[in-house]
C-alpha cells in the first residue's frame, strides 16, 4: 500500500506579531478574550478582536465595548467584516497571526456556533490555532511552566514537536513528549515489535525529547502514561500549569477532531487552551 506523506507548513509562533480573537456575539465566544489576552501578553503579541457580521459598523461598536469591559487596561484593536465567518477569519489570519478562539468542542449541531467555525478555521488556516475549550480556566493562577506534546508513534503526531519546541523556547519553559499506553497501543506494540510496550514507548519518547534538545536547545522531559483513557491521561498530566500542543489525526482532516478523537476530547476537557496543528497531505 502506498504511504501518504504529510507536512506542516507553519510559520513559527515566535515570529508572529498578532493574536486574532474571532467573536460571534454570543457569551461562550467571549470566554476567549481574557484567555487570549493573557497568552498574547506573554508572547508579546498585539491583540485584535474580530467579528463577522451583516452590520460591521454596529458590531465594531459592540467589540469596542467588550474590549473596554473585559480588558480595560489593554490597547486592543477591533474590526468587523461581512461574509462567510470561516472564510473571512482565514483570510484575516496572515502569516504573522495566531488565531485564538473559543470552541464548544461538542458533537451537537452548532447552527452557526463558533464550534463549527473553529473546525473550518483550523482546516483553512493551515497553521497552529489556539483552541479555547468550554472548561478552560479564565484565570488559572499559575503561569504556563511546560508544554506537553502527545505522540503515538505516527509521523502526524510528531509534526507538533517543532511547534511545541518553538513555543516552549518563546515562553522559556520545557517541552514534555508524552505517550499513553492503552489496551489498544499495548496490542499494537506487541504485534508490531514483539517487545514490552513500556520499554518501547520509553525509548521512543526519550529519543524524541533528546532530538528536540539537540535541534532546538530546549529543555525537555518525557513520560509514558498508563491509563485506558488517553485524553484523560493527557489532561491530568498537563494539569493547571501546562499547555498542550498536538496534531490532528485522520486523512479526512479536522472532521475527526470534532468527532470523538483524542484531540477532540483533550480540547473539550482541558483546563488550558490547546494549540492544534493540522498537517496537510503532500502530493
Amino acid at each position: 500500500m502506498e504511504l501518504r506523506r504529510f507536512e506542516l507548513s507553519v510559520e513559527k509562533i515566535s515570529s508572529m506579531s498578532e493574536m486574532l480573537v474571532p467573536l460571534d456575539g454570543r457569551e461562550p465566544s467571549l470566554r476567549a478574550v481574557p484567555v487570549a489576552a493573557r497568552i498574547a501578553a506573554r508572547l508579546g503579541l498585539s491583540l485584535r478582536l474580530f467579528s463577522v457580521s451583516d452590520d460591521p459598523g454596529a458590531t465594531e461598536t459592540w467589540l469596542q465595548s467588550q474590549a473596554q469591559r473585559l480588558l480595560p487596561e489593554m490597547d486592543v484593536a477591533v474590526a468587523a467584516m461581512s461574509g462567510d465567518p470561516a472564510e473571512v477569519i482565514v483570510d484575516q489570519a496572515g502569516p504573522d497571526t495566531l488565531v485564538g478562539m473559543a470552541t464548544a468542542a461538542t458533537l451537537l449541531p452548532h447552527q452557526g456556533h463558533v464550534g463549527s467555525v473553529a473546525e473550518s478555521v483550523v482546516r483553512g488556516v493551515g497553521r497552529p490555532v489556539l483552541l479555547i475549550g468550554p472548561h478552560v480556566d479564565l484565570d488559572p493562577g499559575a503561569p504556563i511552566d511546560r508544554v506537553v506534546v502527545p505522540v503515538d508513534g505516527s509521523s502526524l503526531s510528531e509534526q507538533a514537536l517543532d511547534v511545541a519546541a518553538d513555543l516552549a523556547n518563546t515562553l522559556g519553559v520545557a517541552v514534555w513528549a508524552v505517550s499513553v499506553i492503552s489496551e489498544k497501543t499495548e496490542a499494537a506494540a506487541g504485534q508490531k515489535l514483539g517487545m514490552a510496550p513500556f520499554t518501547r514507548e520509553s525509548g521512543y519518547v526519550r529519543s524524541l525529547a533528546d532530538d528536540l534538545t539537540a535541534r532546538h536547545g530546549v529543555r525537555t522531559g518525557f513520560e509514558v502514561l498508563h491509563i485506558k483513557d488517553p485524553a484523560k491521561a493527557i489532561i491530568d498530566f498537563t494539569g493547571h500549569d501546562g499547555a498542550v500542543v498536538m496534531s490532528t489525526h485522520g486523512r479526512s482532516g479536522l472532521s475527526r477532531l470534532f468527532a470523538g478523537s483524542v484531540a477532540h476530547a483533550v480540547v473539550a476537557g482541558s483546563k488550558r487552551p490547546v494549540v492544534v496543528c493540522r498537517p496537510s497531505e503532500v502530493e
